[in-house]
């Protein structure tokens, strides 16, 4: 927002004024901003709500709350790009990714920036990763799932004039992913909605492209035998993903009470240590069919005692 602030004082406005409508302590003076996917969940349901049937609001109407979001994720995007453009930003990242991934692991990460996807390029013409899932695919490569959507995903109609096809790779019919994004060689593209999903409970995907890859993070965390879950909290605001890793963990560990794989091994690595007790919860602490340990550190320091 201080970025926005100082590019476009009239957007910012805008948002200050939602925020002031929907956070009756809000400030700007202050600087008491909210978690920004809390906010893009209470614009999310405002957007639902606002009708004739719910809680209709003419000063602060869908066409208004669609506008303040759509400002708010192209600051987001252009953010999240300037923050990357950091070296050190990126050098934990390439370490974790040179000594810890190989072909067939699969990455599940619910950040809309594209570091690990730097991370994976390696300065190559082309990835060695698939957006989604499947035992039967070619195992040569690493699955990289993004069920919260990406920076450099963008709708296919809004993307017709913006460079070759052969910038493009296609995730469905309509979304695709503009390969190599990069808002300095391609400005024009911070001018596009990408397509980034707030963690709300109630998830509608009108993508097949996002419904597949809930599926692929179902079939892979049931079909694990280890789950490294680095800096991942598993928030409460997103009651959808809980459910949806409740039942891939449950069916993983019936997998292993009737010998159909072997036991799953579970390492948590995040500095708050009330993580530990929600993934123990959601796992079970038996051990009978799960090994848990927990690491309490920021990821660059997990990397860098790790791997050096």
């Amino acid at each position: 927002m201080l970025v926005l602030l100082e590019s476009t004082p009239a957007d910012a406005e805008r948002v200050h004024a939602m925020l002031r409508y929907l956070y009756p302590g809000f400030e700007p003076k202050l600087k008491n901003y909210p978690n920004i996917e809390d906010f893009l969940n209470l614009l999310e349901m405002a957007k639902r709500f606002n009708s004739e049937a719910f809680l209709k609001s003419e000063p602060h109407s869908e066409r208004r709350i669609k506008k303040v979001e759509d400002i708010v994720l192209k600051s987001l995007a252009s953010f999240l790009w300037r923050q990357m453009q950091s070296k050190d930003c990126l050098r934990p990242l390439r370490r974790f990714v040179e000594k810890q991934l190989s072909p067939g692991d699969v990455v599940i990460t619910f950040n809309w920036d594209v570091t690990l996807e730097q991370a994976l390029y390696l300065d190559r013409k082309n990835p060695e990763f698939d957006y989604f899932y499947s035992r039967t695919r070619d195992q040569d490569q690493i699955f990289l799932i993004k069920p919260h959507g990406s920076i450099d995903w963008f709708k296919r109609s809004d993307l017709d004039a913006q460079g070759k096809g052969d910038d493009y790779l296609s995730l469905d019919d309509h979304l695709v992913v503009f390969k190599h994004f990069d808002l300095t060689e391609n400005p024009e593209l911070e001018e596009l909605m990408p397509i980034i999903v707030p963690p709300i409970s109630s998830k509608e995907f009108k993508s097949r492209a996002l419904k597949q890859m809930w599926n692929s993070i179902f079939r892979a965390v049931s079909q694990a035998t280890e789950l490294h879950i680095i800096g991942y909290s598993l928030p409460r605001e997103d009651q959808f993903a809980r459910f949806v890793f409740r039942r891939a963990i449950r069916q993983n560990l019936l997998y292993v009470e009737r010998s159909r794989k072997s036991r799953l091994s579970v390492r948590v690595v995040n500095p708050d240590e009330t993580v530990w007790t929600t993934y123990s919860r959601l796992v079970g602490t038996s051990g009978a069919s799960a090994d848990m340990t927990f690491k309490q550190t920021m990821f660059q320091d997990y990397v860098s005692a790790s791997f050096g």
